[in-house]
């Protein structure tokens, strides 16, 4: 019996494979068609574009119209598109790829004709057509086209052939396998009742082992119950009928969910479902149940598949009861959800951290509203919050730079802090996001070391984003000019004068450079004041431009009057800079919008300070200089040496 199944299903699988290897030849073959279908459809395509551009040059010369023209242009680009994309489908085949390239060449010298620019006159579009005429070149060019259809679609007949052929032997491959295995079903249903007399006597065997397996189980301390594949108990031991103050008339054919709390009915059916449908072995559970005295029990349990040949017949579940337990644990969540509401309705961030670890050991959800991402103060924000452990290593990389230090030292000092003393601090820290957001925080003493010291500290962080922002605008509109964006004449000075004391003290010269725009009031009266300010922007733009954003300063004192100071550098280089500006000033032109274009020149001053030079002085120094210029004919740069 077993030889013959073993040859009959050696068969199945012959017949299977060769059903596969017929289902992948069919699933080639098609694939095949479809490329063919697309070989004549992008050729269908190129006849229609190269006959609609000679249709949009003829309507152009019967009535000239630019929109033919640009048809026409558009028409042949598409035909040439399509000629790309026939040559990787043909790819491999060289007789269309031959023919292809005909079809292509022809394309081509229609392209070569007809695409004519804007404007081109009729006259030209109608003899490049009359030469297209008198060269054949539309009948040979469909020629070619029909020929490689012709090609794709003797092609397609035979691949339809094939796809009929293997459709018909899959018909008879699949034909013998069902023959096949109604045969085995035949002789499967004979084995299956001799197996049916054996299986009998087993279970009459079982019956009598689960007899006394019954026995053993009555006397166990532990809850033992089991149900079957409904839920409804068919065995209760001792235990559990006196822990849940029934008997055994009350529970048997009983289902287990009328034993549960009523609202956890539903999770429990779950529960076991899910168990049943993977078919676990053995899973652990919590729930609650009500005793025959309506008292509320808690029993931890260990659910048991049970399967009789294979399939689902019920379930076996061994408890104990762990009432006290569950009500100490329920009773440690309402106070975590206690302190976690309290934290949640927190405004600004709080936290603690540890000053020893350095790191954050809780969080609100504040955190994620404010940076994206919980606080920690040391790089590792992809916890949840409440749960967050970083390394101090990566300090900097949630910090910003300029704050690290600041920030470490206002820790330092807490660690001296007395109980109720709150230190503030400001720093900037990285937004999940990549951005910077400006906390200010309040720290206070949480919890000390055997020693004193103290180790942890609760602190709340409020963003001040917005107050900083309000206050760098004010700050750069006190001290900045907004149309030119230089320093404006106090905010000027005052950074001069801080540059030429710490030249001195290094021992260092500053240069300056005055200049102005030459005949900047003939421009305002000409052009109008915007036009003024246009010239002025620009000017701001280039000097900024030129000069060294870290160290080098540059102000509009007013008007058309600007001055920038170069610390550490001689006359000679400060007037390079200068007549660099001045060539790109002087290449620009402005009005082309207004239709009255001019351009402009500037004519520069430029003084190299002394040992204990003033500002006055070295600004005076240069608006000589600037004074030369002027009267040597402006547009130049002269040096006060």
């Amino acid at each position: 019996m077993k030889a013959g199944f073993g040859a009959g299903f050696a068969i199945l699988v012959g017949i299977a494979i060769a059903a596969a290897a017929q289902t992948l030849a069919w699933e080639e073959t098609s694939d095949l068609v479809a490329k063919t279908h697309d070989v004549i459809e992008r050729l269908e395509e190129v006849s229609l574009h190269t006959v609609g551009a000679q249709d949009a040059a003829r309507r152009y010369v019967a009535v000239p119209d630019p929109r033919d023209l640009a048809a026409t242009r558009e028409s042949l680009s598409l035909a040439k598109e399509r000629g790309g994309e026939l040559e990787r489908l043909v790819a491999g085949d060289t007789v269309q790829l031959r023919n292809l390239q005909a079809v292509r060449r022809l394309i081509a010298q229609e392209a070569a004709a007809l695409i004519l620019g804007p404007g081109t006159a009729q006259r030209e579009v109608a003899a490049a057509l009359d030469s297209l005429d008198r060269s054949g070149l539309n009948d040979n060019l469909r020629a070619a086209i029909l020929e490689m259809e012709a090609e794709e679609r003797k092609i397609l007949r035979e691949r339809q052939e094939l796809q009929a052929h293997t459709a018909a032997l899959s018909r008879m491959l699949f034909s013998v396998a069902a023959g096949f295995s109604l045969l085995l079903i035949v002789v499967a249903g004979w084995r299956m009742s001799v197996d049916s007399r054996r299986r009998g006597i087993a279970e009459r065997q079982l019956a009598l082992q689960e007899e006394q397996y019954r026995q053993v189980v009555e006397l166990a301390g532990d809850i033992i119950y089991r149900t079957d594949r409904h839920g409804r108990f068919t065995f209760c031991n001792q235990a559990f009928l006196s822990n849940m103050h029934f008997s055994q008339q009350e529970l048997i054919g009983r289902s287990y969910l009328r034993l549960l709390r009523q609202d956890k009915r539903p999770e429990a059916r779950r529960f076991y479902t899910r168990q049943m449908v993977r078919k676990q072995k053995s899973s652990y559970y919590e729930i609650p149940v009500i005793d025959a005295h309506g008292r509320e029990r808690w029993i931890g349990q260990n659910v048991q598949l049970l399967l009789e040949n294979g399939t689902m017949a019920g379930f076996q579940g061994i408890a104990r009861e762990i009432t006290e337990q569950k009500r100490a644990e329920l009773e440690l969540e309402r106070s975590r959800n206690f302190v976690e509401r309290i934290a949640a309705t927190t405004p600004g961030i709080l936290y603690v951290y540890d000053l020893d670890e350095q790191r954050t050991v809780y969080t609100n959800r504040e955190a994620v509203e404010i940076l994206g991402a919980p606080l920690s103060g040391t790089g590792d924000v992809e916890l949840a919050p409440g749960e967050l452990k970083a390394d101090a290593k990566a300090l900097a990389q949630v910090v910003h730079p300029d704050d690290v230090s600041l920030l470490s030292s206002h820790r330092e000092m807490l660690r001296r802090a007395q109980d109720g003393e709150v230190r503030r601090v400001e720093y900037r820290a990285r937004h999940a996001e990549g951005h910077w957001v400006w906390l200010a925080t309040r720290e206070t003493p949480f919890e000390r070391t055997r020693h004193g010291f103290v180790k942890q500290v609760v602190g709340i962080a409020q963003d001040i984003s917005a107050r900083k922002a309000a206050q760098e605008k004010l700050t750069w509109q006190a001290n900045y000019d907004a149309l030119t964006g230089l320093a404006n004449r106090h905010h000027f000075w005052t950074r001069l004068q801080s540059a030429l004391r710490r030249a001195s003290i290094e021992q260092n010269n500053t240069s300056v450079c005055l200049f102005d725009v030459d005949r900047f009031k003939d421009i305002n009266d000409t052009y109008g004041h915007a036009a003024g300010d246009e010239v002025l922007e620009a000017v701001g733009n280039i000097v900024r431009a030129e000069l060294r954003s870290t160290s080098d300063i540059a102000g509009r004192l007013g008007g058309d009057e600007f001055c920038f100071a170069l610390p550490g550098t001689d006359h000679n280089e400060a007037a390079r800079v200068a007549e660099r500006i001045r060539t790109r000033l002087s290449t620009l032109a402005f009005g082309l919008e207004s239709g009255s274009p001019f351009s402009i020149t500037a004519t520069f001053g430029v003084a190299e300070s002394q040992q204990d030079t003033d500002a006055r002085e070295l600004l005076e120094s240069a608006d000589r200089a600037l004074y030369r210029a002027k009267s040597a004919g402006r547009n130049r740069v002269c040096v006060d040496v």
